[in-house]
């Protein structure tokens, strides 16, 4: 418009003619060049397209729903139809309402939206032959897959193209011949390599697979990684597998547990990251297998023992392993030594102080080492009560358990075991013995028998009306005449018996030596109608029914005559008791004094009349030495 208004303006300047003349002629010329302008190839038209009808878009539908390749159809980057066949491969079967509408790289994985840009671009060309490629679509459940791809325009439908899919084999000749040329360099590893496709299938292992499975190279192509791990933690190698491959973690590492062939299960380190070639194609996921079975037993050993020290620091004993020699070697003690015998672990083990067999009694070690060896020869564990030694040099009584460990030849490798103190227990057991002893040795009744006799002649005399006297005779006062440190050196002399507690073990069998003596001067009141039991503490109790002072029998009047035939079988008593003994080449004074209760109705049970004649026991011997008392007279 402007060249018409300028020809227009410079034509009147020139006449009537030429005004008309120069304006057609500019029209004229610019008519001929846009005429020549439409002819030329690299016309591009009106700058709009027109938009694709439903008719059209529908036929398009049609189209792809007939093809029986995956294959969408999309208008700009929206799907606008995905066939069956699509809807399976990516697990959205039935579910075609959630991809249509969805913009296509939507189900594209990120690394190739470029690539499908350009493929797009060269689409839009008259030339639509090299609009193929690679690429990899991500599934419903987040997996990628590997396809060709080929897209083509519609172009009966505007601004339409038709995508369709083929699986993508041509690299894998190129893939397979790399692998072969390595199998020889990698068999060679310890380390076990594998490659797996994006489903978590092995794809390749190396040698070391077989001697770390059990499985065979070939037996173990095609099959998951997973079916090698422990079921427990299957579950998780499967997801960090799978989210590598997918390319949402760059790389794995983790412990899991391994199962071989033959059941026997043992933990690995799991190294794995996404496998790519040059032109950054995902193609699965490599990494190797390292086993990690010693260290993560160290670890476990580690925790173990401090949980074991844990709990023998709190067992009342003492835990040990040591060898079987004649001096009990240990190579190891728990802290239960200090508790047990005073001294420290260390003091024990390889004897850096004292050996254990110096500690147990001398009476006793041939003893402990017979039964050991007997049990040691049976392969059977041993139990046995001994003395030992603590660190002041006093003995108690232990109780051992332990066994024989030995090699899968027989071999006798150590001992270990137990031990804990029973001194208490064995206390009790040892006075019961001694009592048994000491009443065989003198003839005296038992304390149970002589308690039975009392009360049921109480009961009688209350029921039939006749005499009997209960005596308590105390002799405490030998205790301090034999306590003195040489009456157990003489001892010790005599018997031959040494060592660490010897002296104090040799006055207690002095005083039971003398205490015996003393029980057998009870002749005066010991017979058919009398019973004599000791009570402890250099106590004993007379019960007596017969009250013979002479050789005959005779029957008492009243009690006048009873109290006068108890104290003279009182006072005799007295002087048979009384008469000194002699120790080594010592003359022991024996103190005595005597307590009586003569029966009668206000004692109401044995225990009563006991504490009555120990109370006139009590009165005598503050009189002095040779006194008698009765109760309550």
């Amino acid at each position: 418009m402007l060249a018409l208004l300028f020809s227009v303006v410079v034509g009147s300047w020139h006449g009537t003619t030429t005004s008309y003349v120069l304006p057609v002629a500019v029209l004229v010329t610019g008519l001929s060049m846009l005429w020549l302008a439409r002819k030329l190839p690299w016309y591009v038209g009106s700058p709009h397209r027109p938009e694709a009808t439903a008719q059209q878009e529908q036929w398009a539908g049609q189209l792809c729903h007939n093809i029986s390749s995956p294959s969408v159809t999309i208008q700009g980057q929206e799907i606008t139809f995905a066939n069956q066949a699509f809807l399976a491969l990516l697990h959205y079967g039935g579910r075609g309402d959630q991809v249509v509408g969805l913009p296509f790289t939507n189900l594209l994985h990120p690394v190739d939206h470029p690539r499908f840009a350009t493929l797009m671009a060269i689409a839009g060309t008259d030339d639509a032959t090299d609009a193929e490629g690679v690429l990899r679509l991500v599934r419903a459940d987040g997996g990628p897959v590997k396809l060709h791809a080929s897209i083509s325009p519609l172009t009966l439908v505007p601004g339409s193209r038709l995508i369709q899919f083929s699986a993508d084999a041509a690299v894998a000749p190129a893939r397979d011949g790399v692998e072969n040329s390595m199998s020889v360099v990698l068999d060679q590893l310890d380390l076990v390599m594998f490659k797996t496709d994006a489903e978590g299938r092995i794809a390749y292992v190396n040698r070391a697979w077989e001697r770390l499975t059990g499985r065979s190279m070939p037996e173990s192509r095609g099959r998951m990684l997973s079916a090698a791990v422990h079921p427990e933690d299957r579950d998780s190698v499967d997801k960090a597998m799978l989210s590598v491959a997918g390319g949402q973690t760059d790389h794995l590492s983790m412990e899991v547990r391994l199962v071989n062939t033959g059941g026997n299960v043992f933990w690995v380190m799991l190294r794995a990251q996404t496998c790519t070639l040059p032109d950054g194609d995902l193609v699965g996921v490599v990494g190797t297998l390292s086993e990690v079975t010693r260290r993560r037993r160290g670890e476990e050993l580690g925790s173990s023992r401090r949980y074991l020290n844990t709990l023998l620091a709190n067992v009342p004993g003492m835990v040990y392993r040591g060898r079987n020699d004649p001096e009990w070697t240990m190579e190891f003690v728990s802290d239960g030594s200090v508790d047990l015998i005073g001294y420290e672990p260390w003091e024990l083990v390889e004897n850096h102080r004292v050996s254990f067999g110096s500690l147990v009694h001398p009476e006793d070690r041939e003893f402990l080492w017979a039964q050991v060896q007997a049990s040691l020869a049976q392969h059977k564990p041993y139990q046995i009560s001994y003395r030992v030694a603590d660190v002041s040099g006093n003995y108690l009584w232990v109780w051992e358990q332990g066994r024989g460990v030995f090699s899968s030849q027989g071999e006798l490798l150590a001992i270990e075991g137990f031990i804990t103190d029973v001194s208490e227990r064995r206390g009790a057991e040892e006075k019961a013995r001694r009592r048994m002893w000491f009443e065989a040795r003198t003839g005296m009744t038992s304390r149970a028998i002589f308690d039975s006799l009392l009360a049921w002649t109480l009961h009688q005399s209350q029921v039939n009306d006749f005499p009997f006297a209960l005596l308590w005779v105390d002799v405490s006062g030998l205790a301090g005449r034999l306590s003195p440190p040489e009456t157990g050196v003489e001892l010790i002399q005599a018997t031959g018996v040494a060592g660490p507690g010897a002296q104090t073990q040799a006055g207690s069998e002095a005083i039971e030596q003398a205490l015996a003596r003393v029980a057998r001067r009870f002749r005066p009141v010991n017979g058919p109608g009398a019973a004599v039991t000791y009570m402890d503490n250099y106590q004993f109790a007379v019960l007596l029914t017969d009250f013979r002072a002479g050789e005959t029998a005779r029957a008492l009047a009243g009690s006048t005559e009873v109290i006068t035939a108890v104290s003279q079988l009182a006072s005799r008593l007295v002087q048979e008791l009384s008469a000194p003994l002699t120790v080594g080449a010592e003359e022991v004074p024996v103190p005595v004094s005597v307590g009586i209760a003569i029966a009668d109705a206000r004692y109401i049970g044995a225990e009563s009349m006991f504490a009555a004649a120990r109370r006139a026991a009590t009165q005598a011997a503050e009189l002095g030495p040779g006194h008698c008392e009765f109760a309550d007279e």
